[in-house]
This record gives structure tokens, C-alpha cells and sequence, in this order.
């Protein structure tokens, strides 16, 4: 595999007050001493010394093909459940559950049978429920969840939705039934790859309270092959999880996070999107976020995700999507009124949300520009206050950064020919009676 370069710049600052454990570890420590001690052993915090921040990488790279951690393409993984019992307490009145697992499935008959798999494969010694709510789908995805409530009925509590809500109502709605202490969050086609996930970020936040968000890093798999699988955020990464670096950079990939559930969820605004992220920032802003380093679980790209035309066809995702965008950060802006950095932060944001809607051609993207500013009057006014100003330097650096692509990309298709030169010359040897 490539190595997974890092954009951000090194030295970027620490929450100090996610590593600040009463006393319980130092800058180049591993909390061990809990009660579940084997549980918490390897959960690294957030003030790590650059050293200690090296040898998480195996070697500086993200691991190889043949890495016994690395996901296997065809998505069969190492979580048998054949031939034991299952290991989650029973949830009963007397007994609710400490965790909510909340699964949203649309169409996804493909997909749901290994995420529901690896949710029942979680091995924990506190209750749970699986909520899984189907958006009234057309394929066999609802037979597919009538199927694991019988085998399992005391950890599924289905919603079957009688029309289309949309993933918004639908995953609001169902984080609303929630009984949980704690929120797990994993859609119809991502999946876990340890059964000790959810004990692992329980004890966590079991032992700080003042964490609200406990996530970890997650495989990024394309189902057709088209890129390498990588880990993100990547091992390189120097991290910074600060409610400002969340806002700019979305480090959380949604199957791999665990929220202190909120009393209420009914009140968030239904035509944002990307909605996770807006929950990210919604739990951050009341507490700390911690990441374990450990890779658990993985999460998919394809052709049916709502992403891919992010990555393939961004002027088709951003007239689609544009208004959404700009609706979720002009919810945002009412969880940071008041603190001058994050206003900041989130300025800039809404200016890269009208730019992108902007650079949408033809006479569609300039009525979609003109619509987010009338219906978000408050987020043009942010962006034009904390705009990007193309300074000299900005234009400098953007033009030697171009370079360098370019001539990194020759010496790629330079190498790429020589080596298949090579491998040709190796497999048709010249006749020694030809031989000059």
C-alpha cells in the first residue's frame, strides 16, 4: 500500500484537557490503570510526544497488504460466531441498556448481514440494543432485519418506516428512542472488525466522565478496487481534537464513533447534510474527544454511497448537496456563538461551502449560490467577514504545491514504465547463441 500522506502541518496544537486524566498518565503513558485494565491497555491519549506519536505507525506507514489487521477484500473477517453463545447481557427494565447501537439501512441488502454480524459479535459484560431503523426500503433489506429480531430479539428493536423519510428524519427518529447511557452509530453498509469495540470505548468513557466523544480509526475500503484501502485519520497524523480541528478538518468517520447520549435529539434542523458531522460537533462542544488508536472497524466507499459523487462528479454533488451543506453549518454557527476562535473557523468553512457552490458551471450553480445566501443570510455574512484572502504567499505556496504534484506524478509514470520494462526483459531473456 501507499503510504497516506498527511496535509496538515506538524505542530498543530493539543486539547490539553482530553490528556489531563486526574493524574492517571503523563505525556508518553498508556492509561492502564483501570479497573478494566486489559481493556484500556494501548488507549493512548491525546498529549503524546512526537516520539510516542512515531512509533504508533508501523515504521511511519499505514500497514501493508498481509497486515493481519488489514481488512480482507472480499469483507470476510475474523469474527466467528459459529459454535459460541452470544456474550451480551440481556436487556431487561430492570436492566436497560448501557449502549445504543443505532443502524439506519436504506436498499443496502448487499451490505447488512456483515454489519449486523459484527454487531452481534461485540463481547460485552453490559447490556445493549441494536436499533435499527429501515427506511422503507424496496429490496430484502426489511426480511433481511425481521430475520436477525427473531434470531436475536432480546438485542433488535426494529423501525420499520411505513414511507421514504430520508436519512435525516430517519437516523434522528431512531437516536430518539435511544435508551442507552452511550450512542454507537454504524450505517447499513459499514461494519466492526473487533468484538471488543464497544467494551473498549465504554471503559473509556466509564473512566472520564468529562470525554464526550470517544471515536477511533477506521479502514477505508472501495469496493471496486479503485484505490488503495487506507486508515483514517492516518497513523501519521498529528493529532489535534479540538472542536476547531473537528470543525475544519471532520476527523470522526461516523461507524467508529460512541456519544454521551444528549436528553434530546428531536430539535436538530431536517435539511442538514453531512448530518454526522453536525452530530460530532454537537456532542463535542458539551465535553472532551478521545480517540483510541486502535483500527475497528471499516467503513465503505461505492457507487451507492451518497459521497461517491463527491469524489467522481463534485459540480452534480454540490448542486445537489450544496444547500444542505449550507444549512448544516448555519446550524453550527448556534453551537459556537460567542467564542471568537471557533467563529473563525467556522467563517472559513462557510466560505469554502459558497466557493465550492460557486465553481459549479453554467447558470444552474450561480442560482444555487444565489438561493444558500438568501435562504443563510448569516452564513454569507460569516464568510464574507472571515473570508480567505489570497495573499501572495497563498499564491506562492499553491503554485509550488502544484509543481510538486506534477512532478511527483511523472516520476510516478516514469518509475511505472521502467519497472514494466524491467519485468518484460526479466521473463524474455535473450538466447545465449544470440548474445552480442
Amino acid at each position: 500500500m501507499k503510504r497516506y500522506r498527511t496535509r496538515y502541518p506538524r505542530g498543530l496544537p493539543v486539547a490539553g484537557s482530553v490528556a489531563d486524566y486526574a493524574g492517571c498518565c503523563d505525556t508518553n503513558s498508556v492509561i492502564c490503570s483501570d479497573a478494566r485494565g486489559e481493556l484500556l491497555a494501548g488507549v493512548r491519549v491525546n498529549l503524546l510526544s512526537t516520539a510516542t506519536r512515531r512509533h504508533r505507525a508501523v515504521g511511519g506507514r499505514s500497514p501493508r497488504a498481509g497486515d493481519p489487521t488489514r481488512p480482507a477484500r472480499d469483507g470476510r473477517q475474523e469474527l466467528r460466531r459459529a459454535g459460541r453463545k452470544l456474550t451480551v447481557p440481556e436487556t431487561t427494565a430492570a436492566n436497560p441498556p448501557k449502549v445504543s447501537i443505532v443502524s439506519t439501512a436504506y436498499n443496502q441488502e448487499t451490505y447488512v448481514r456483515q454489519t449486523y454480524d459484527s454487531f452481534v459479535a461485540q463481547q460485552t459484560d453490559f447490556p445493549v440494543e441494536i436499533i435499527v431503523a429501515d427506511d422503507a426500503s424496496t429490496d430484502s433489506t426489511p426480511a433481511i432485519i425481521r430475520e436477525y429480531t427473531d434470531r436475536y430479539p432480546q438485542l433488535f428493536r426494529p423501525i420499520f418506516r411505513p414511507e421514504n423519510l430520508g436519512l435525516n428524519a430517519n437516523l434522528i427518529g431512531a437516536m430518539s428512542t435511544a435508551r442507552g447511557e452511550y450512542l454507537a452509530l454504524c450505517e447499513g453498509d459499514d461494519y466492526w472488525i473487533d468484538p471488543l469495540k464497544l467494551s473498549k470505548q465504554v471503559a473509556f468513557l466509564d473512566r472520564h466522565p468529562e470525554a464526550a466523544v470517544c471515536f477511533h480509526p477506521v479502514w477505508v475500503v472501495w469496493d471496486d478496487g479503485r484505490a488503495d484501502d487506507v486508515v483514517y485519520p492516518p497513523l501519521e497524523w498529528h493529532y489535534d481534537f479540538s472542536v476547531e480541528a473537528l470543525i475544519e478538518r471532520a476527523f470522526i468517520q461516523t461507524n467508529s464513533v460512541m456519544y454521551r447520549r444528549l436528553p434530546r435529539y428531536d430539535d436538530i434542523p431536517a435539511d442538514i447534510m453531512p448530518l454526522d458531522y453536525y452530530l460530532h460537533l454537537r456532542h463535542a462542544v458539551r465535553g472532551d474527544v478521545a480517540m483510541l488508536p486502535e483500527t475497528m472497524a471499516v467503513y465503505r466507499r461505492h457507487a451507492e454511497g451518497m459521497w461517491y459523487d463527491a469524489l467522481m462528479n463534485p459540480s452534480k454533488f454540490w448542486l445537489a448537496q450544496g444547500a444542505a451543506h449550507a444549512a448544516t453549518f448555519d446550524a453550527v454557527i448556534d453551537l459556537i456563538i460567542g467564542n471568537p476562535a471557533r467563529e473563525h473557523v467556522v467563517g472559513k468553512m462557510c466560505d469554502w461551502v459558497l466557493g465550492e457552490i460557486a465553481k459549479v458551471p453554467g447558470t444552474e450553480g450561480r442560482a444555487a449560490l444565489l438561493d444558500c445566501i438568501a435562504r443563510h443570510p448569516r452564513l454569507a455574512m460569516l464568510a464574507l467577514q472571515y473570508q480567505r484572502t489570497d495573499t501572495p504567499w497563498r499564491q506562492f505556496k499553491g503554485r509550488l504545491s502544484n509543481r510538486m504534484w506534477k512532478a511527483r506524478a511523472n516520476m510516478d509514470v516514469y518509475s511505472a514504465r521502467l519497472k514494466n520494462q524491467t519485468t518484460k526483459a526479466r521473463r524474455s531473456p535473450t538466447p545465449i547463441g544470440e548474445a552480442r
